[in-house]
């Protein structure tokens, strides 16, 4: 047991060190915009909510404006907070309004300012579905529906397929997707089951029982 806690508290310091020392690095301007990009990743899937993912990909949209790899970091901007405000509400216990808000803003920027100048518009339909995620999570389903017509019209043509790892994080395997949908498809339905009317958990369970027969 002595043994085990020791491995544990070694790795757990050396994760530290490099923790900092690629913090260090960072302020220096010593990393490249990849390796920024790769650090803020690192953060997003440790479920981390202390907002080091949104600085990192800050940091790589800051070191090369209008390459590929700040459009990805900016849609990983709302992934991050959009992530968070999940984290939060099944961790705490409560809801970071703020973080939906802030999940908005970046996923919108992602559409209105990045996708096409930076040649990312694999990600443009994705962006549009989160963003429809977003608001129906804000209570605001008329935006939803709006997004999502959006997306039928224009986002696909460009960009057919959506990525759902988990339609809205949770800690629970079952709702693990984990496959590329048709995004006309995902738009469509999606709308659909808002537009019945049930409950926000409700929509996104049904959405996910039709992801994962996809």
């Amino acid at each position: 047991m002595k043994l085990l806690k020791t491995l544990f508290l070694t790795c757990l310091i050396c994760s530290t060190v490099v923790s900092v020392a690629a913090q260090k690095a960072s302020n220096k301007g010593g990393l490249g915009a990849d390796k920024l990009l790769s650090l803020g990743d690192y953060y997003f899937r440790s479920n981390d909510i202390s907002d080091a993912a949104d600085r990192y990909y800050q940091q790589a949209i800051q070191n090369a404006p209008g390459s590929q790899t700040a459009g990805y970091a900016q849609y990983n901007r709302g992934s991050y907070w959009f992530r968070k405000f999940y984290v939060v509400k099944e961790q705490y216990s409560k809801e970071d309004r703020s973080a939906l808000s802030e999940a908005e803003g970046q996923y919108y920027d992602f559409i209105d300012k990045f996708a096409r100048r930076t040649n990312t518009v694999g990600l443009l339909a994705d962006a549009q579905f989160y963003l429809a995620l977003v608001y129906l999570e804000q209570g605001k389903r008329d935006y939803a529906v709006g997004w999502l017509n959006r997306m039928i019209a224009e986002a696909v043509k460009e960009d057919n397929s959506v990525y759902v790892y988990k339609v809205v994080w949770s800690s629970k395997p079952d709702d693990i997707v984990d496959r590329n949908v048709d995004a006309a498809q995902l738009a469509n339905y999606a709308r659909q089951v808002i537009q019945k009317g049930g409950d926000t958990d409700a929509v996104v369970l049904d959405i996910k029982r039709w992801c994962q027969k996809q």
